[in-house]
C-alpha cells in the first residue's frame, strides 16, 4: 500500500513538473497541433445577386483536400483579400491557424478579385460590398442546411475573428464597426486602408473590439505613417501594432517580386506569429498566448520588428 502511495505521489510530481514545461512550449510563430484540411465551397446571397467562391481551411483527422474534419468545436475566422487580390492569397497564415484550431473561410469578392480585374469586371461598391460579404459569410458557417452545414457543427460560438489586408484590412474595419450584434470583436488588420477617424470609431463600442495593426516600414502603396500607425494611435484598447522593418505591402500576401525568397518568409514568419497569438488570446480565449503580446517578445524576435500593446488604455513599448 506504501509503495502503490509513493508511485502516485512521484506521478503526480512528475505530471505537474510537466504541466509549466508544455505551457511553456506554446510557439505561435510554429504550426499548431491540428492537420489541416481544405475545401471550396459556393455561397449565393440572392438578396444581393453575389456568388461567393470561399476556401476553407480547417482541423482534419488527415492533411488534404476535402479530408474529414476533426470532431470538436472551433472559432471561426474570415480572411478578406486585398484589391485584385484572391482567396489562396495567405496560405502562410490560413493554413496555420487552422492548424491552432479555427475554421478560417477565405471567399473571393465578386468584382475586386484577380478574376475579376483582369477581365476588367466592373468593382461594385468597394468599400460597402465586402464587409456586408463577410456578415453574410458569418451568419452562413452557422447556418447547418447551407453550403457551410458539413462544416456548420464544427464552429465555436457566434463571435468570429477577421483578417484582412490592404482593402481587405478596411472591409474587416467596417464589418466590425457595422456589426449589429455583434459578434465581430477580434479584427486583425494587415497594412489597412484606414486612418485616424476609423481608429476612432471605434471608441465606445460594446462589447469591446480587440484590434492588432500589422504594417510594414517599406509600403510604397499605404505608407506606415499615414495609415497603420495613425490607425492604430486612435484606437481603444485592447489594441496592438507590429511595425516590420522593411516590410513591404505585398509582404502580407503569399508573394512579393520586391523581396527575396529570405525577406518574403521572416515577413511572414512575423506576422503569422502576431496574428496567431491575437486570435488565440482574443477569439479562442487562450490567455497563455497573452505573453506574446508584448513590446519584450518583439525585442527577443529581433531588430526588424517593434510591437507597442495598448492592453488598458495606457500604451507601452
Amino acid at each position: 500500500m506504501v509503495r502503490r502511495v509513493r508511485r502516485l505521489v512521484a506521478v503526480l510530481a512528475l505530471v505537474a513538473l510537466a504541466l509549466p514545461v508544455r505551457a511553456a512550449g506554446v510557439d505561435p510563430s510554429a504550426d499548431g497541433p491540428f492537420a489541416v484540411g481544405v475545401t471550396t465551397l459556393p455561397f449565393i446571397d440572392g438578396s444581393r445577386s453575389r456568388t461567393l467562391v470561399t476556401e476553407v481551411w480547417y482541423p482534419a483527422r488527415s492533411g488534404g483536400r476535402d479530408a474529414p474534419a476533426r470532431r470538436g468545436r472551433y472559432p471561426l475566422v474570415l480572411v478578406a483579400h486585398g484589391h485584385c487580390g484572391f482567396r489562396t492569397n495567405y496560405e502562410y497564415l490560413s493554413v496555420p491557424l487552422a492548424s491552432w484550431g479555427f475554421l478560417v473561410a477565405a471567399p473571393d469578392f465578386p468584382g475586386i478579385n484577380r478574376a475579376d480585374c483582369d477581365a476588367g469586371v466592373p468593382p461594385g461598391d468597394l468599400l460597402g460590398d465586402p464587409p456586408r460579404d463577410l456578415e453574410f459569410l458569418r451568419r452562413a458557417f452557422h447556418d447547418r442546411s447551407g453550403p457551410a452545414r458539413a462544416l456548420a457543427r464544427l464552429v465555436r460560438g457566434r463571435r468570429a475573428g477577421l483578417v484582412g489586408h490592404s482593402l481587405g484590412g478596411t472591409a474587416v474595419v467596417n464589418a466590425s464597426l457595422a456589426d449589429p450584434d455583434p459578434d465581430l470583436t477580434a479584427v486583425v488588420a494587415l497594412a489597412p486602408l484606414a486612418g485616424s477617424a476609423d481608429g476612432q470609431a471605434f471608441r465606445g463600442l460594446r462589447p469591446r473590439r480587440a484590434v492588432l495593426v500589422v504594417g510594414g516600414t517599406a509600403d510604397t502603396t499605404l505608407a506606415f505613417d499615414l495609415f497603420a500607425a495613425p490607425f492604430f494611435a486612435a484606437l481603444p484598447a485592447p489594441a496592438f501594432l507590429v511595425k516590420v522593418i522593411g516590410g513591404t505591402h505585398s509582404g502580407f500576401t503569399d508573394m512579393d517580386s520586391h523581396l527575396s525568397a529570405a525577406q518574403l518568409a521572416r515577413q511572414q514568419a512575423l506576422t503569422r506569429r502576431y496574428a496567431t497569438a491575437f486570435l488565440r488570446r482574443y477569439l479562442a480565449r487562450d490567455r497563455r498566448f497573452a505573453r506574446f503580446l508584448a513590446p519584450a517578445d518583439a525585442v527577443a524576435e529581433g531588430t526588424d520588428v517593434e510591437l507597442t500593446a495598448r492592453v488598458r488604455g495606457a500604451g507601452s513599448r
